[in-house]
């Protein structure tokens, strides 16, 4: 759990220091005061990227040349210290007082899922961000898996570069590699969704109700053949195209209502509510799988989710045993919430942090 939290310079946080809850953390205020940038802060310290922008000049507070956020967690017993610090010249991260090169490290010491607005178009959106869903999920139950894919990714480069060059000379050394370690994600992706199916199913029940939904893995290629072969035979078209068009970076998965899919038969607001139910199915897999512990950043859910389901979500959140930070612009959805023996609530106000509202 993270027990702590210093952020310097993150746009208009000049200085903020929370001492967090490990159960509910409430943070209130009116847009543009800084609210969300406290949540940013806290994804930066775990995946060393922001969530809103590409560009550290648009998250660093103007006219500064570095930003830091500080963090403490509580892991088994032992705290553990976890530091970022960003320029547009480079990147410095520290744990526990030891400089650290690999930016996944952070997310082994905290580990962040988010939950924002843009968050309910994750069906309507491309592939890309539903495999990356997925991929999430896979390397927090299995870690060895982002290595795995990493040197797919380098795999499909080198591929698709002689593909562009038509340079058939090796081409075939680099398809028979691409078809084992794709095979391997292939399969760590399936294993991940088989469990998530189970849970998705119970968090569907408690927010839509009896709704029959399906959860399909395209995996990127056809079922009747491996990888290798599948590579072979659209061999013509990559070298045609100047890519490769099969594989798992071609994945997806589709959610359905009996034939339909969800997204086309369910109401808008159920549609929210079923982004919500996979969500909720992935945080509750990673606390069942080996007790992991989780920061659940929310980002102003009553804006898309009317008080009734807020509170639905939140009571799911809860049971789960989750660390929650969300945010609101007032406490008025929140009443049951921030009342709590163990809720703290933060106000912002043009970039200033204080406890109690």
């Amino acid at each position: 759990m993270l027990s702590e939290v210093k952020i310097n310079n993150v746009r208009n946080i000049k200085k903020g220091h929370l001492k967090l809850s490990n159960n509910i953390n409430i943070i209130v205020g009116p847009n543009g005061s800084g609210k969300t940038s406290v949540l940013e802060a806290i994804y930066l310290l775990s995946r060393s990227r922001s969530f809103r922008t590409q560009s550290i000049n648009n998250v660093r507070t103007k006219g500064e040349e570095h930003l830091v956020v500080y963090g403490a967690t509580e892991e088994k017993e032992r705290t553990n210290q976890i530091a970022i610090k960003k320029s547009p010249k480079e990147t410095k991260i520290r744990i526990n007082g030891k400089n650290e090169k690999k930016a996944s490290e952070l997310s082994e010491h905290l580990k962040v899922h988010l939950i924002r607005p843009e968050s309910q178009t994750l069906l309507e959106r491309g592939s890309s961000a539903r495999r990356t869903f997925i991929d999430w999920g896979v390397f927090h139950v299995k870690q060895s898996f982002l290595a795995k894919a990493k040197t797919y990714n380098h795999l499909l480069k080198q591929r698709n570069k002689l593909l562009k060059q038509r340079d058939q000379s090796t081409l075939s050394t680099w398809s028979e590699k691409l078809a084992e370690y794709g095979t391997i994600v292939d399969k760590e992706r399936e294993a991940y969704l088989v469990l998530l199916q189970q849970e998705l199913k119970k968090t569907v029940l408690a927010l839509l109700g009896d709704v029959d939904i399906s959860l399909t893995y395209e995996k990127g290629w056809s079922d009747k053949l491996n990888l290798g072969s599948a590579l072979i035979n659209s061999l013509d078209r990559d070298l045609f195209k100047g890519y490769t068009t099969v594989g798992p970076h071609k994945a997806d998965i589709v959610l359905r209502v009996g034939s339909y899919l969800a997204q086309d038969y369910l109401s808008r607001g159920q549609v929210k509510l079923l982004v919500m139910a996979l969500y909720l199915a992935q945080i509750r897999l990673l606390r069942n799988i080996g007790n992991q512990d989780v920061c659940v950043l929310v980002d102003d859910l009553s804006a898309e989710l009317d008080k009734k389901n807020v509170n639905k979500v939140l009571m799911l959140l809860y049971k789960t045993g989750a660390q929650i930070l969300l945010t609101a612009t007032s406490l008025e959805s929140l009443t049951e919430w921030s009342v709590l023996a163990d809720t703290k609530t933060f106000h912002v106000e043009q970039g200033l942090i204080t406890e109690g509202a």
